[in-house]
């Protein structure tokens, strides 16, 4: 199963690839707008640290490594599943999804990585630069051991905003429009890129870390670099992205058994 989806994610990839290296400016515009917006973020944080040393015990080196793995994230998503996935309501309002119903390949999957942009991979470079940055001032040296757990958070937090894209998304089998709740989904990303899941404090950390986690996505890689991570963390962050992917799964299951193809 596995090397059947691997095969085809490469497939994929490999022809989105082709596709945007013919116009050589759309492979380049999202490298530059989305490398723009983080260090345009990085500059926020540099000034607000400008005037005090720690937020919540966090330094700017820190907040250089929540941003870095930030943009490795956004990255990868966008570079994968993102574009795929915000157009499923518009596959599900115009009956569009019946081309992916009928493929002999699972359809959230297939309807989620059939608009991949390859050139999203290159502000993963930008994200890593920052990540390795931010962890020499913080004087970390990568061993095997750190490095294997921090690539398997991020894939962790990869899983975890799909779903929760999913799941928002998947709404659209009973409501046609569903612009409010993507309007929320924005404005929980925009915060959490721009306040670091440390600061959350009472309800807000039961809504950002356990309602809809998006306060998780890159606050947990840093915690485990500046060495604030625990069995119990691990525990939490794990039960909380199975939790959600198995949610994701079956809601988009549940959709598809109610979803009227533009056939019937």
């Amino acid at each position: 199963m596995i090397k059947r989806y691997s095969k085809l994610f490469i497939t994929l990839l490999k022809f989105k690839l082709s596709a945007r290296l013919v116009y050589s400016y759309d492979f380049w515009s999202a490298f530059f707008a989305d490398s723009m917006l983080f260090f345009v973020q990085l500059l926020t944080f540099s000034a607000i640290f400008s005037h005090v040393e720690q937020v919540n015990g966090w330094t700017i080196n820190e907040v250089i490594v929540f941003i870095g793995t930030f943009t490795l994230i956004d990255g990868l998503t966008m570079a994968t599943y993102f574009f795929g996935v915000i157009t499923l309501p518009e596959k599900i309002r115009t009956g569009r999804l019946d081309i992916y119903i009928t493929k002999p390949v699972n359809t959230l999957f297939y309807s989620t990585h059939d608009s991949m942009s390859p050139g999203s991979f290159m502000v993963c470079i930008a994200g890593i630069i920052m990540v390795l940055y931010g962890a020499s001032k913080m004087g970390i040296e990568f061993s095997f051991g750190l490095l294997f757990g921090y690539i398997f958070l991020a894939l962790m937090m990869f899983i975890l905003m799909f779903s929760l894209s999913v799941i928002l998304r998947s709404v659209a089998f009973w409501f046609v429009r569903i612009d409010s709740l993507m309007e929320i989904e924005n404005q929980l990303i925009e915060f959490a890129f721009r306040v670091p899941g440390v600061v959350y404090k009472g309800f807000m950390k039961i809504i950002l870390w356990v309602v809809l986690p998006y306060g998780l996505i890159a606050t947990i890689q840093t915690q485990l670099l500046a060495g604030m991570m625990d069995p119990k963390t691990w525990l939490f962050v794990i039960t909380i992205t199975v939790t959600f992917f198995t949610i994701a799964v079956l809601l988009f299951k549940k959709g598809l058994s109610v979803y009227s193809s533009a056939s019937s």
